[in-house]
């Protein structure tokens, strides 16, 4: 009626928001000589603020366009309100309404006489981040009046706040809002969403710790009608923390050809692939430095299988994904490529186990193939026809190991539910038992390791180099963080076998007893109808299959990382790079085309650098969305904050039973070096390789995971408990706490905190 502004207020203050007490003066009453104030209230000091009737709409804003007073004494009221009306007049508002359409005439400005704040603290609060991120909230704070924060008078801080994760960072001198203000404003906002939207833009004072709301309109440069979905959901469990360009460059091509193999399978439709060519292209995303599933267009592939609203919770529960919604829409495909797809699908499936045995044969060929035509003698020309040569081979049939996945997933979702249903076991008895009905495959090179450790001191030096050569050879490529390319690994880094061996024996007891235990036979199987049987053998094929293409997996990134390994050595020596392990600093694309065109990288290089050193500050988010494409952060400088422990306990998933107490320590960057004996280790996400921290620890407790993710299968292996998907895990556990897990119910206690 009045125009946004006033409207908003008034609709804000009917729903019990603290709006300062304010009276409208509507254009009628301000247009002639004589102007009746009427005040809010008996005090000296008001805002003046003026509330056309065509601004802060969706389309347009009219931001800046007209005069807004503050501090104005009772008396000068009259004067500024009439400055305000003028403000129609200016010719930058003039070519505003042409560039809308807008005729002049159909302006009415009417006027808010409020009762002023004299804040601690002012600001603004954006719902979503105005340059593209929805579940970003943006809050920029300065001391004194909100005039000094908008017109960039007064110094402000601005805080970034992931909705998603709860989880923030601040750019700024100093930290002006507490986290308890901080929660504070974002409650507010949500109750003003509720009334006007999702995407606004809330003025706000803060004096003696009561927060006041002075205004809120919509962003008008944000829609967000078919945003970019980014969640790391599983595949952090892969790529944890920060991965280099060449990692990243790398894992966009190989998610995008092994899932245009995936849909080519099930679809056998080259016209309906071909439409959907940028879905396959855009299967991962890499934001601040770390890897993502573009998760809207997993869905829109999940969405090519028929039943896929049965098939999508089974895959978001086993992957852990946590927000589980998604436009349930289905992709548009012809009803007779549709009959195919439930036809192809079956079979497929039905196919799974004996497609990965050929999988894993015709690996093992290629594996081999490489290492007898590989020699360090290689120029780059012939490096780089070599990865081709594995690219176009592997990536034609990789794509099977998804379809077992499903195989995986399917039959140990049956497993479960008819453990529970029929035999009437809990999440202890089920997570126990399907642990132990598959021979993991990713436990070999462990047990193999702790082999050689063990019995090192009867071994002669040449027996023990024996040992460790073909151990490098069959499982040389498993280590931490092994499916970054930039990690070193047994056989990149001969020597960390040797770290590794010397970790393990500086607690022979523990050692022996951990071998005992991998040595010894399985618990007494559950007696099972011929039904869960059958879903039992298929459950253990799939999990078997599953582990034995990741440990594949992990060679295949050896192999690609030996030709980068040797590539870097000819670019140093050409002057492309300084260094040697600048080379991940690189595209791949950038790093195979210098073997034909070779150019300086150097400035490249060290540009690189330069942002992924921000990257590193930056928090890891669960879940970004975008409104358009994704965007990587730009901020002169980034202070984290830690999150308080509200309470003792912390509740998430029960992957392997047992109870654990011990001192908590937090691992954010594997490269760093540990001592984990007997310590309960607290992560984001481990991945294959962290089995051999597993061996030393008493417990593990990660943000992420699900039943069948790396924690929770080598966890039971081991037998030591293990939980997994907490929420604000490593914000809230600190190195040095003592804690206690209970894996059987999830519960992690905090007993102690830390002096430090």
């Amino acid at each position: 009626m009045y125009g946004k502004k006033i409207d908003n207020l008034i609709r804000m203050k009917e729903a019990g928001i603290n709006v300062p007490e304010f009276t409208v003066m509507p254009f009628e009453e301000i247009t002639g000589d004589d102007i009746k104030v009427r005040y809010p209230s008996d005090g000296m000091l008001f805002s003046v603020r003026s509330s056309c009737n065509v601004e802060d709409g969706k389309d347009m804003s009219f931001a800046g366009q007209f005069d807004t007073f503050l501090d104005v004494k009772r008396e000068d009221v009259p004067s500024k309100i009439r400055e305000a009306l003028r403000s129609v007049d200016k010719e930058t508002v003039k070519a505003y309404c042409r560039s809308r359409s807008i005729p002049p005439e159909n302006i009415r400005m009417n006027i808010i006489v409020q009762d002023m704040i004299e804040a601690d603290i002012s600001g603004v609060l954006f719902t979503a981040n105005p340059q593209g991120i929805l579940n970003e909230s943006v809050i920029t704070a300065g001391r004194g009046s909100g005039e000094g924060v908008v017109s960039s008078r007064t110094d402000t801080t601005s805080y970034y706040y992931n909705l998603t994760d709860r989880i923030y960072y601040f750019e700024g001198d100093e930290d002006l809002l507490t986290e308890d203000l901080i929660n504070g404003l974002l409650s507010e906002a949500e109750k003003i969403k509720g009334l006007f939207g999702e995407y606004l833009d809330i003025e706000f004072s803060i004096k003696d710790g009561i927060i006041y709301i002075l205004q809120a309109r919509d962003i008008t440069t944000l829609k967000g009608d078919d945003p970019l979905v980014l969640d790391n959901s599983n595949i952090v469990e892969s790529y944890p923390g920060i991965s280099l360009p060449l990692t990243t460059s790398f894992v966009d091509l190989v998610y995008s050809g092994v899932f245009k193999g995936l849909c080519s399978r099930i679809m056998k439709n080259k016209k309906v692939l071909k439409k959907h060519e940028d879905v396959f292209r855009n299967m991962t995303g890499h934001v601040n430095g770390r890897v993502y599933y573009k998760i809207s267009n997993w869905y829109t592939v999940l969405k090519f299988l028929p039943m896929n609203k049965k098939i999508i919770p089974v895959w978001q529960e086993m992957l852990g994904v946590k927000n589980k919604n998604y436009n349930s829409e289905d992709v548009k495909i012809g009803p007779f490529t549709r009959i195919g797809t439930y036809f192809n699908s079956v079979k497929e499936l039905i196919s799974a186990p004996k497609n990965m045995r050929k999988l894993n044969s015709d690996f093992k060929r290629i594996n081999d193939d490489f290492y007898e035509r590989y020699n360090e003698g290689l120029e780059p020309f012939e490096l780089v026809k070599m990865f081709n040569g594995i690219r176009d081979k592997l990536f034609g049939c990789w794509d099977i190991t998804l379809v077992n996945d499903m195989y995986a997933f399917i039959f140990t979702a049956l497993v479960r539910s008819r453990l529970k249903k029929k035999y009437k076991k809990d999440d202890k008895e089920i997570n126990s038992y399907i642990s132990g009905i598959s021979d993991i495959e990713s436990m070999k090179p462990v047990i193999e390791i702790t082999r050689i450790a063990l019995q090192k001191d009867g071994m002669t030096e040449e027996e023990y180099e024996k040992e460790k050569k073909s151990y490098i050879r069959k499982y040389g490529d498993r280590n931490l963080e092994e499916l970054k390319l930039e990690s070193r690994t047994f056989r990149s880094d001969p020597e960390l076998f040797d770290e590794r061996i010397e970790s393990y024996r500086k607690d022979m007891d523990r050692l022996k007893k951990t071998y005992e235990g991998f040595t010894k036979e399985k618990d007494e199987e559950i007696k099972l109808d011929k039904i869960t049987r059958s879903f039992e053998k298929r459950c253990a094929e799939g999990i078997y299959n599953r582990e034995i293409s990741r440990l594949n997996r992990s060679r295949i990134y050896g192999i690609v990382r030996l030709i980068i390994d040797t590539l870097a050595v000819r670019y140093k020596s050409l002057g492309l790079i300084g260094e040697e392990k600048d080379i991940y600093y690189l595209k791949i694309d950038e790093v195979l085309k210098l073997a034909e065109m070779p150019q300086d990288m150097k400035d490249v290089v060290k540009r690189r650098k330069e942002r992924y050193e921000l990257f590193r500050k930056l928090p890891s988010y669960s879940r970004i969305i975008f409104e358009k494409d994704e965007f990587d952060k730009n901020h002169v400088s980034v202070n984290s904050f830690r999150r308080k422990l509200e309470k003792g306990e912390l509740m998430g998933t029960p992957c392997s039973s047992g109870i654990a107490e011990g001192e908590a320590l937090v691992i954010n960057d594997i490269k760093d070096t540990y001592d984990v004996r007997g310590r309960i280790l607290v992560t984001k996400m481990t991945d294959p390789g962290w089995v051999f921290l597993l061996t030393e620890a008493a417990g593990v407790i990660s943000e992420k995971g699900s039943l069948l993710s790396h924690t929770a299968i080598i966890s039971r292996e081991l037998k030591i408990p293990s939980v997994v998907g907490i929420r604000d895990l490593t914000d809230t556990i600190r190195t040095g706490d003592l804690i206690r897990i209970n894996g059987d119910n999830g519960k992690i206690t905090v007993i102690k905190r830390s002096d430090t």
